[in-house]
């Protein structure tokens, strides 16, 4: 699935802001932070507005069938928890790269600290999403569906804000 995909890109986003956070560079920390947050948000919002919807109005009503209504709205109530979780720990740690001049190390060992714990629920949450959520999109929708729902969610992938228009 389409976001299976993103969730490796944005694996590989979140290691580079915590490379650059280790290296001590405040700037570039602050730039790969700030990118890794925006297609974070991206993907969140492609969740939000197109697959949660249509993973809700495909279960509505089914008796008996796994998954159940209570069950799909159940994992997603929880990944909107750690959706809200993720945004708070980031947001935290830009706040502090804003503020920090070239030699307060202190206060990059605790942004590092706040992305640390953005990566560790990462590693659940994307396993909830990859094992559950996304593959009853697959079975529960037709392909027609499956086809909107992709065009859908592509379109908020790539809808990158304009300050990152010459950085990727």
């Amino acid at each position: 699935m389409l976001l299976d995909d993103d969730h490796a890109e944005l694996d590989g986003l979140i290691e580079e802001a915590l490379a650059a956070l280790d290296g001590g560079d405040v700037g570039r920390s602050h730039a790969r932070l700030d990118l890794f947050w925006a297609r974070l948000a991206m993907h969140i919002r492609a969740e939000h507005l197109h697959l949660f919807p249509a993973i809700l109005r495909a279960v509505e009503g089914r008796q008996g069938e796994r998954p159940s209504a209570a069950e799909a709205r159940e994992r997603i109530e929880e990944l909107r928890h750690d959706h809200d979780f993720f945004m708070r720990e980031l947001a935290a740690a830009m706040k502090l790269l804003r503020t920090l001049a070239r030699d307060e190390k202190e206060s990059l060992v605790e942004a590092r600290a706040h992305v640390l714990a953005v990566r560790e629920r990462l590693v659940a949450h994307n396993r909830t999403e990859e094992g559950q959520v996304y593959r009853w999109a697959e079975t529960l929708l037709t392909p027609a569906e499956r086809r909107v729902l992709t065009t859908r969610m592509q379109r908020e992938l790539e809808n990158l804000p304009p300050r990152f228009a010459d950085t990727t």
